[in-house]
């Protein structure tokens, strides 16, 4: 691989990439930007046509520079890389031109293709490359200063808080997609779900594969069901949501944020659905835990409690 770094030209090696954009070097939208106008679904079906041979490239080009090859997010040289995976949607599409265009440092879409014949990944993106490492790498934590993690933080709070005042474009109380379509998460029963015109419906479907054949006893099962049954008591603004606010999502270079990706499950989300998504797992005492509990996540403890006991009663019905 040394090699490579003197005789191969910079923008043929999987590390390079496209001068990113820094949290600030354009203003952030205080206002929710224009839902992002897609391609004609004929040229989509062209492109799905092109892009799945970039997946082949990459299979190659991986070889030759002497990375792991990833079936799902293929490095391609020029600083590209191609999603394709089971969680990519048009939806997705949507929501990574809509951050980028309030400002956000996220990856540059170049293409996007549709692929009708594979309906379980019926989208593939075709991106720029983001730099630095993401935040779920340990040793990269652990390296850092105060500073530089107060620095996260901070970044991290000013896009939540921006995003989190947006309106609702779908009106009020309505849970839906960026593009006003479903919203898809694994914590979700069958993954998908809605439209759904109210929180009371979004929590009818939440609880609608609650089973209890997966305890021992008929009074642990009600005892679960009653703390999940307190999330049907509580009422939540409808806030604009990323989805899948993990740190592994996170990439950090020269001690700031240069990514923000995989906005699959991005939509309209009663408000504690951003910080329940990480918390619900691992212990409180996790760093990623801690930073999600100070973001704004020790707002909805009794959200999370109840949270914690639907999984038992409905993990079969979310779970991969």
């Amino acid at each position: 691989m040394a090699w490579l770094r003197y005789l191969v030209p910079k923008i043929l090696l999987p590390t390079f990439t496209w001068p990113h954009r820094v949290l600030g070097s354009v203003d952030m939208a205080a206002s929710i930007p224009p839902t992002p106008k897609l391609a004609p679904r004929i040229i989509r079906r062209i492109f799905g046509i092109i892009l799945p041979y970039l997946r082949s490239l990459s299979y190659r080009y991986c070889n030759w520079v002497g990375i792991p090859f990833d079936n799902q997010v293929a490095q391609l040289p020029f600083g590209l890389v191609l999603k394709w995976s089971d969680g990519t949607r048009l939806e997705e599409v949507a929501a990574t031109i809509l951050a980028r265009s309030a400002g956000f440092p996220v990856p540059k879409i170049i293409s996007y293709g549709e692929h009708p014949d594979t309906p379980h990944a019926p989208v593939s993106i075709l991106m720029t490359r983001v730099p630095g490492r993401d935040l779920g790498d340990r040793e990269m934590y652990e390296r850092m200063n105060d500073d530089k993690r107060e620095t996260i933080y901070n970044e991290l709070q000013c896009m939540l808080q921006v995003m989190r005042k947006w309106a609702h474009p779908w009106g009020g109380d309505r849970i839906c997609s960026i593009l006003g379509t479903a919203v898809r998460s694994v914590r979700i029963p069958n993954h998908s779900v809605g439209p759904c015109e109210s929180e009371s419906d979004f929590n009818n479907h939440l609880f609608s594969s609650v089973s209890g054949h997966s305890f021992e006893t008929r009074e642990m099962f009600e005892e679960k069901v009653a703390v999940a049954k307190r999330l049907l008591l509580m009422r939540h603004a409808v806030v604009f949501t990323h989805g899948d606010f993990k740190h592994h999502n996170i990439m950090v270079y020269n001690g700031h944020i240069s990514g923000f990706l995989d906005w699959e499950c991005a939509g309209w989300y009663p408000d504690y659905w951003e910080f329940t998504t990480p918390l619900r797992f691992g212990p409180k005492d996790f760093w990623w835990n801690c930073l999600v509990l100070r973001l704004g996540g020790s707002k909805y403890l009794a959200e999370l409690e109840s949270e914690k006991a639907l999984v038992p009663l409905t993990v079969d019905a979310w779970a991969w």
